[in-house]
């Protein structure tokens, strides 16, 4: 279900997010953009990635920004995706910590 290519991730768009064909493009480059930044301050500021959230909180920082070169009703969509995924990825840390807790972990 992961994307391998570019060709590949706009497949895995369309199938998970139908009506949202204008933002395949801005997703991907948040996302990428995310990415440089996070490998750039681990390479050259030597701050280790301590969780992929890191990147992904990073994303929705950029998508938000980004909702002022879209029209209203555009902003309004991009930045309701992007709080969407920010809600979901605090749920997802939420599950994580719950089982890193349950196993004995710090």
């Amino acid at each position: 279900m992961c994307p391998n290519s570019y060709w590949q991730y706009f497949a895995w768009c369309h199938t998970f997010l139908p009506d949202g064909q204008k933002y395949y493009t801005v997703g991907l480059a948040a996302a990428c953009w995310a990415i440089w930044l996070a490998r750039n301050r681990a390479t050259f500021e030597k701050k280790i990635i301590k969780t992929p959230f890191e990147i992904v909180f990073s994303m929705c920082s950029f998508l938000l920004y980004w909702t002022g070169l879209q029209e209203e009703e555009g902003a309004k969509e991009l930045r309701s995706g992007a709080e969407m995924i920010r809600s979901s990825t605090m749920r997802m840390m939420e599950m994580c910590n719950a089982a890193r807790v349950s196993i004995g972990g710090d």
